[in-house]
């Protein structure tokens, strides 16, 4: 089963290294061997104040406030490893609505 880890690529997150990060990312996926991961861009997840945002799917787990250096654990669990907890910030009924909205299969 393919995972995907969809990075926000809004005008917000933007202008916060959104698209760096996810270029960054997608290089040590592949640096890695990750084969069964897919870092694609997502348009908006809603929670711009907390941005940059990513939700790894369908592991149903979301990012939020992302720095390069958060990466590193990133791709860790994206590997078969634990959720970066520090980095779940977002409010549990936004990420229902957003996951909800992922399982119809809209990405």
């Amino acid at each position: 089963m393919n995972r995907f880890c969809l990075v926000c690529q809004n005008v917000d997150c933007k202008s916060r290294g959104s698209e760096e990060l996810m270029k960054e990312l997608q290089e040590r996926v592949a640096a890695k061997g990750l084969d069964d991961v897919e870092v694609r861009s997502y348009m908006c997840f809603g929670a711009c104040q907390e941005g940059p945002n990513m939700v790894v799917y369908p592991d149903k787990c979301w990012y939020a406030g992302v720095k390069i250096e958060d990466l590193d654990d990133v791709v860790a669990h994206l590997a078969g490893g634990p959720q970066v907890d520090r980095l779940d910030k977002i409010d549990p009924s936004l990420k229902e609505l957003i996951y909800q909205l992922l399982d119809t299969g809209v990405f």
